[in-house]
């Protein structure tokens, strides 16, 4: 996975669970125009949690592979795609 030079600011976003579905809200936007919650599941969830808690991005398959019996061919493919979606969203990506 390529390094960003761009830090997430994990003070502007919060995530929350809501009838099985997680959800990260930027609480920080000014309201126009309004950015929509991005919707995600368990996994990306947890892809999150261990990035606001400091996990370094090449470790993130590692530390999943722990919490999930799947091939770990998979799972990378799977972080890479998150993590590719929260640069569509603004949220990462180089400067």
């Amino acid at each position: 996975m390529k390094e960003t030079k761009r830090k997430i600011q994990f003070h502007q976003y919060r995530l929350r669970q809501a009838a099985g579905v997680y959800w990260l809200l930027d609480v920080a936007q000014p309201g126009f125009p309004y950015r929509r919650p991005l919707q995600m599941n368990e996994v990306g969830a947890d892809i999150w949690k261990l990035l606001e808690a400091g996990c370094a991005e090449e470790d993130l398959v590692q530390k999943l592979l722990s919490e999930y019996e799947v091939d770990p061919c998979v799972l990378r493919e799977d972080v890479e795609a998150f993590l590719q979606m929260l640069t569509q969203y603004g949220i990462r990506g180089e400067e």
